[in-house]
């Protein structure tokens, strides 16, 4: 996920700035450490606009919690390494992380490196954190294995969908597609009336840059159209159901190819020149700048488009749809959440967990909706809140939260080895939307992946 909305494998949170001199509340008070990225977009109420300025608001949570609360900002590769060395080496230099549900829970959590947080939520309660306003579907997402340990609390969070723009689709007499079947009739006749009418668009912007990043809403894509996780035999998503059944990856199967081959041939056909290199990042631009007509499914990437652009058609003519059901008879998934942890090294968990729990609270949550104006939260309360209603409309909104409630986490497997896949596979699609055969891209991409399950002793 990247700078702002990044997501990232790992986000070590961990509240301490180096070298800034925030307030203290004093020497015999534990220090809790956040080492993140996003400067100035995290927790501004916090660390201010630059991230570095110790707010009124810090002074005061410090005092509250008896706890100083310090922060380690970084440019996204460094603070990854930093978090990769620190939880390594189990020196807890680092007491929140940020650690994302596309990988950081899978391969930390039953690693060791990270707390549980269950203990903390049935028998350390506090004022800041209720489990009960969240979203069930993000807590879950943070659970490894599914329905095990809990790792993380979401910051914002979201569920497939696409946004469009209603003014162009109402001039070509379209609606917003159920199916795949109509989402490839849709961009079909938007490609052709735009190259008709000399109009300076796209029918829809997508992201197929090498890396982990395609692979959240390529892998929704193989889910839409198999109608599982087709990524092993017999759709395992566990490790406990791999190494007992001995499930082989089927990443050349025809039921993983046909999302792969759509994705693939949807962004070839109807996407930006350049798409194979594209992040989420461009995506949000090309919609900001009123240059795609469709973003999709990780419709978060057009919230921000929508907050940041200048473009009166683009803030005035979007429109949130959930995302298609395919063959399968699943809708296209595209679901993450930002969720944050306590290093298991940790020196003051206590401590650590008083500070996670206002970093993932109503209070904070609010305030990042506030902020961004992004419905993109793990909270109803905030979801429904009057600065959302007034900007989106209920039925908008409650768009969002059926997104959610009809999500599935686990679309892809909740494994170990998940950060590998993820890499693998996003750099498979790109290499197949720049032109390598799709064929050919697939038995690269499985010789891998057996090669990668059986090092890693899943079949022992």
């Amino acid at each position: 996920m990247r700078s702002w909305m990044n997501k990232a494998i790992v986000l070590v949170c961990t509240l301490s700035l180096v070298g800034v001199g925030l307030m203290t509340t004093g020497a015999e008070s534990p220090t809790v450490t956040i080492l993140a990225f996003s400067q100035g977009f995290c927790w501004p109420e916090l660390f201010g606009s630059t991230g570095l300025e110790g707010t009124n608001k810090l002074t005061q949570l410090e005092e509250e919690m008896g706890v100083n609360i310090e922060i380690v900002w970084g440019d996204e590769t460094t603070v990854r390494m930093k978090a990769l060395t620190d939880l390594i080496s189990h020196t807890g230099r680092y007491d929140i992380l940020m650690v994302g549900t596309d990988g950081g829970v899978q391969l930390y959590g039953p690693g060791g490196y990270l707390e549980p947080l269950d203990n903390y939520i049935a028998n350390y309660p506090n004022k800041w954190f209720d489990p009960d306003t969240v979203f069930p579907k993000f807590l879950d997402a943070s659970r490894m294995p599914p329905g095990g340990s809990l790792y993380g609390l979401p910051y914002y969070s979201f569920g497939a969908g696409m946004l469009y723009r209603k003014d162009i689709f109402d001039k070509y007499g379209l609606s917003a597609p159920e199916t795949t079947e109509e989402l490839v009739d849709v961009l079909q006749a938007l490609k052709e009336g735009l190259e008709e009418d000399g109009i300076d668009m796209y029918p829809v912007t997508m992201r197929a840059a090498p890396g982990e990043e395609p692979s959240l809403d390529l892998l929704g894509y193989v889910y839409a159209y198999a109608g599982y996780p087709a990524l092993f035999e017999g759709g395992a998503i566990t490790e406990e159901e791999i190494r007992e059944t001995k499930a082989l990856p089927i990443l050349n199967s025809e039921d993983f190819k046909k999302g792969f081959e759509a994705y693939v041939n949807i962004c070839r056909e109807y996407g930006p020149p350049g798409i194979s290199n594209h992040t989420w990042v461009d995506m949000m631009n090309l919609y900001a700048a009123g240059k795609a007509v469709i973003l999709m499914p990780s419709a978060i990437n057009g919230y921000a488009a929508i907050s940041s652009t200048e473009n009166e058609d683009v803030k005035n003519n979007s429109a949130f749809a959930l995302a298609p059901v395919g063959p399968g008879g699943k809708r296209i998934q595209s679901f993450w959440a930002f969720s944050i942890g306590i290093n298991a090294d940790s020196k003051n968990p206590p401590a650590a967990w008083k500070v996670l729990s206002y970093l993932c609270g109503e209070e904070a949550i609010q305030a990042f909706a506030d902020r961004t104006g992004w419905p993109n939260v793990p909270m109803r309360s905030v979801l429904y809140s009057d600065p959302l209603v007034e900007s989106f409309g209920m039925d908008e909104l409650r768009l969002n939260e059926e997104s959610i409630e009809i999500a599935n986490p686990y679309y892809f497997p909740y494994i170990r080895v998940l950060p590998d896949f993820m890499d693998k596979i996003g750099t498979a699609c790109s290499r197949a939307v720049a032109g390598e055969g799709i064929d050919a891209v697939l038995k690269d991409l499985q010789a891998w992946a057996l090669d990668r399950m059986f090092k890693a002793g899943y079949y022992q």
